[in-house]
């Protein structure tokens, strides 16, 4: 199986997928002009904010599952992913820790005032 994984993405998670002797492809320069070309032989395409258009989906003969790294699916043609089998999931939530730290320290800066030094 070959994976694209096209946005900026851990070492770990890379090395996670590797494990189970997956072939992962990390570009993640991958403009979406670019991206239609990088799919030939891709079974499963990884991305965060790239957007996967009608041209990329296309291009996408081997291609069975798109991967959203985070919530919603609107940088996704899901309509034409689903009219030609491909399914497209994400993974909402998975950032919910850095949302609620990164909440939590902008309540504190605004509590002590830092925007004001």
């Amino acid at each position: 199986m070959r994976v694209l994984v096209a946005d900026r993405l851990s070492e770990d998670a890379l090395d996670e997928m590797r494990t189970f002797g997956v072939d992962v492809m990390y570009d993640p320069t991958l403009t979406p002009e670019l991206l239609p070309v990088a799919l030939d032989g891709v079974n499963v395409l990884v991305v965060r904010g790239t957007e996967v258009s009608e041209s990329a989906i296309r291009a996408g003969r081997s291609l069975n599952l798109i991967i959203r790294a985070g919530a919603g699916v609107s940088n996704i043609d899901v309509a034409l992913a689903s009219e030609r089998g491909i399914y497209v999931a994400n993974c909402p939530g998975k950032n919910a820790s850095g949302v609620a730290e990164l909440t939590w320290a902008l309540i504190t800066a605004l509590d002590r005032r830092v925007p004001d030094s």
